[in-house]
This record gives C-alpha cells, sequence and structure tokens, in this order.
C-alpha cells in the first residue's frame, strides 16, 4: 500500500510569506537606491549628453530630474547653448524662438535681434527684396540695419523704374539724399516730363502746383517762428521757460521737480513724469526730481542742442546729430540713429527724425514708412503722430484730417495739434479725458500730459486745463514771451 503525499504544512507556508516579504523589502531597499542615485544618474546623462553636443538629450535628461538652483541654472545654459548652436547653424527663426523662451537670460535680448537681422540678410540674398526691407525696417537702430533697409529700397527703386519710370521716381525721390538717389530721380523726372530745369521736372513728377508749393513755404516760416522748448508738462506738474532764461514751474513738488527758481541761462526745459530738465546756453543739461532709475543723471553731457523727456528717461540731441539717453527705458536703438536734427519722447517711447527726412522710432508701434517726410513727430503709448510739411498729419494708430498743422503734442489722453493760425485740434480717446480748447487762439506752443494740457500764447501767457489737484493748472500768472 503506498503512502499518500503529504500537503505542505503550516510552518511551509510561513517560511514562503517570509521569503517573500524579505524578498520584496530587498526590491523596495534597491529600488530606492536607485531612485535616490535617479538625479546624479539624469544629471551625468544631460552632462555626458551636453559634453557631445547634444543639448536637446542633455536638456530632456535634466528636465525629467527634480532640479535645485543649481540644476535650474545648469539647464539654462542648455537653452541656451541650443539656440547659439540653432544661430551658428543659420536657423534664424528657431533661434529666434528658442532666444525668446530665454527672457532675459544672458544676452538672449540681444540675440533676438541679432536672429531677426540674419533673417533679414537670408531674405536679402534670396532676392526677397520687399520682405528684407520689411525686416531692416522693424530693426531700426540695430547695427546697420537702417542702411541696409535703404540698400533694399533703391534696389526696389532700380526695379521698378526699369518698368515703371514714374513709380521709380517716386522710390527714388523718397529716398532723399542716399547714395544717388535723388540724382536718379531727377533725371527720370526730366526723361519724363522733357522739363530742361530740374526744380520744374521734379515738382511736375510730385504733381505739386505752384500754390502748393506757397502753402509749404508759409507754414514753413510759421514754424520756424514758433518758440521752442519753452513748455512742458510731468504728470502732476507744469514747467515754463521765461525770456530771460529763467525758469518757473508749478503743481506737485514732492521730489524736487519743481525746485528749478535757481535756474539761469536756460534756452530750453523738458519734463518726464516726476522729474525736470533744462538744456543751459552752453550746450549743459540740469536736472531736478525723481531719479531712482538715473534719469537725471545729466551731469557730464556737453555738446547738447535739444531735449525730450520719457515717463522716466532724459534724451538729448548732441550738435553731431547723436543721440544721448539715461534712465529706466534702455533704448538701444538709438545707437544707430544718425543725422538727427529732431528729437521728441513721451511715455515710455522716443522719435527723432533725420536731416533728409528719415523718422526713427524706439518701438515697432511708433515706425511706419508712412512717416517719411515728416518735419516734427511726437509719442506716447503705443503711437506716434507727425506732420508733413503740407501741414497734413500721419498718425500710427488712427485717422486725423487735420490740415495747416505746424506741432503736434502727444499723450495717452489724446492727440493735439497747432494751427498756423494758432488753433488747437484735439482727438481724445475717451471722453472722460476730453478738454476744450476751442476758444483758443493765437497759440504758439502746447504740451499735452496725462493729467493736465498747457497752451503757450502769442502774447506770453499759459493756460493750463485739465486735473488741478496739485495746483499743476496754476500758471495764470506767468509771462514767458518778450513782449515785442
Amino acid at each position: 500500500m503506498s503512502k499518500k503525499k503529504r500537503p505542505f504544512g503550516k510552518g511551509f507556508a510561513r517560511r514562503a510569506i517570509l521569503f517573500s516579504t524579505l524578498a520584496m523589502l530587498a526590491l523596495t531597499a534597491v529600488g530606492l537606491i536607485l531612485y535616490g542615485r535617479r538625479e546624479a544618474i539624469l544629471a551625468k546623462q544631460a552632462e555626458r549628453a551636453a559634453a557631445r553636443g547634444d543639448y536637446e538629450k542633455a536638456i530632456s535628461s535634466l528636465e525629467a530630474a527634480e532640479k535645485g538652483m543649481e540644476g535650474e541654472e545648469t539647464l539654462l545654459q542648455y537653452r541656451y547653448a541650443l539656440a547659439k548652436e540653432a544661430l551658428e547653424k543659420g536657423d534664424a527663426a528657431r533661434a529666434e524662438t528658442l532666444f525668446t523662451q530665454l527672457g532675459d537670460y544672458a544676452d538672449s535680448r540681444t540675440l533676438i535681434l541679432e536672429c531677426r537681422y540674419m533673417a533679414a540678410e537670408q531674405a536679402l540674398a534670396a532676392g526677397e527684396l520687399e520682405d528684407a526691407k520689411d525686416r531692416f525696417y522693424a530693426l531700426s537702430g540695430y547695427r546697420d540695419a537702417l542702411d541696409r533697409y535703404d540698400g533694399c529700397r533703391y534696389a526696389i527703386a532700380e526695379q521698378t523704374a526699369a518698368t515703371d519710370p514714374a513709380a521709380g521716381f517716386a522710390l527714388f525721390w523718397a529716398l532723399g539724399s542716399y547714395s544717388d538717389a535723388k540724382d536718379r530721380a531727377v533725371a527720370i523726372a526730366r526723361q519724363v516730363t522733357g522739363e530742361g530745369d530740374d526744380t520744374f521736372a521734379v515738382n511736375r513728377m510730385l504733381g505739386v502746383s505752384e500754390e502748393q508749393v506757397d502753402k509749404i513755404k508759409a507754414l514753413r516760416t510759421v514754424r520756424e517762428r514758433l518758440p521752442q522748448g519753452r513748455l512742458a508738462v510731468g504728470f502732476y506738474h507744469t514747467v515754463g521757460l521765461k525770456a530771460d532764461g529763467t525758469v518757473v514751474a508749478a503743481g506737485r513738488n514732492d521730489e524736487g521737480q519743481c525746485d528749478v527758481s535757481a535756474w539761469t541761462q536756460i534756452q530750453a526745459v523738458a519734463c518726464g513724469a516726476y522729474h525736470t530738465v533744462g538744456l543751459k546756453t552752453d550746450g549743459t543739461v540740469v536736472a531736478t526730481g525723481r531719479n531712482d532709475e538715473g534719469q537725471c543723471d545729466v551731469g557730464g553731457w556737453t555738446g547738447v542742442v535739444a531735449l525730450a523727456c520719457a515717463d522716466y528717461n532724459t534724451l538729448a540731441l548732441l550738435s553731431d546729430g547723436t543721440v544721448l539717453s539715461t534712465g529706466y527705458q534702455p533704448f538701444s536703438e538709438l545707437s544707430g540713429w544718425r543725422d538727427v536734427s529732431f528729437l521728441a519722447a513721451g511715455s515710455y517711447g522716443a522719435v527723432a527724425i533725420s536731416a533728409d527726412g528719415r523718422v526713427y522710432g524706439s518701438h515697432p508701434s511708433l515706425r511706419s514708412e508712412e512717416l517719411a517726410g515728416a518735419v516734427a513727430a511726437d509719442v506716447s503709448t503705443g503711437y506716434c503722430v507727425a506732420v508733413k510739411e503740407d501741414g497734413t498729419v500721419v498718425h500710427t494708430a488712427l485717422e486725423l484730417p487735420w490740415e495747416n498743422v505746424v506741432a503736434l503734442s502727444a499723450a495717452t489722453t489724446g492727440t493735439l495739434a497747432l494751427t498756423d493760425d494758432g488753433r488747437v485740434l484735439c482727438h481724445w480717446f475717451r471722453a472722460r479725458d476730453a478738454l476744450d480748447f476751442s476758444d483758443i487762439t493765437g497759440a504758439v506752443a502746447l504740451s499735452a500730459g496725462a493729467t493736465h494740457t498747457a497752451v503757450l500764447l502769442s502774447d506770453g501767457t499759459v493756460i493750463a486745463r485739465g486735473l488741478n489737484d496739485q495746483n499743476q493748472c496754476d500758471t495764470g500768472s506767468w509771462s514767458l514771451l518778450a513782449a515785442d
């Protein structure tokens, strides 16, 4: 009789459970050890990938790790290197995207401009002149972008003139003093019209009548007689320059922005939000008021011929046609501005006009090819407004059917213009900000601000309207112009 197999006993089951538990504990311990080393493993993988130039792999490995401050910095370094690699390979669009994602890391902001410059060069090399022109124009002030912009315009003018001489003339004429553009335009004008006189030929091509020429001359005469740099407004203060070179101020003075009573030999004044600057007759500059952004650091400036203020910046036009700036906004574009003859600023922007009518804007929203040929301009948040020699106005944000304008002032609340007969025109963005100046005649200067606006009359008095909670409109006793 065979023996029956005995079933596993309780002792065996206990041993099996114990073994399983120990195995699980061992595996868990190994897992914990490996997980503890995971960060180091991923970091090492990232380091090896970066060493062989595989920055995408390095970034992927490091992103999978739980990074501390050191790891975050390394990740930024890898991303920066990947962006630089794309730039070096000529992939301008991808490089710009990568640098944009890096924000203010290292020199990413500057390299974004380099990416855009490369894209413009690539468009030019491909013969895409219009695209290249627009790209170089958007880079106004960076490297030689403005010269390259004009080069594209010149090439387009040449191509156009070959098939449409009249259109080619307009393009060459718009280039002003660039290269031989003016001579090319005159030659086309004489050829098309058959006129032997250069002026007659050009005027016929431009469609300018004798009456229009006379009007332009009359407006120019009025503009040249307007007092310059006599009136300025800040957020809550108003400043006026008297005929004897001294300065008066009204309004808020908690940061010393109205401490101008001791100034002498001043030939122009300008205001930021909470600071005031004065141009002395010797070409130096004085400043008072808030200086937390360095907007009053003008002590070393010399050779200054004109001043302008943004809210927290001071800008100066030098006798050599270049522009200086100090304060909150870096205004890196200004380094490329040349042959400047007119300068203005407001809010967070700046605008300048060159001797040949080219308009420079510090920001894309302040630039438009339609501004070319302006004789005066101003800027505020997000827009530029300019007046042409025929008295018409170009606004980058809206259409203004104004005529016979000789001066402008821009503010966040609206745009104001001065006509040749001394009237003040207004366009207000919101009804609640609207001020009425329709009763004023004999105006010779104006300055629009965020809270109030001031107008200088031909008799030297100043009318200020708007918010007056800081007495910024108390200008009734002022007399800024010398008696005839």
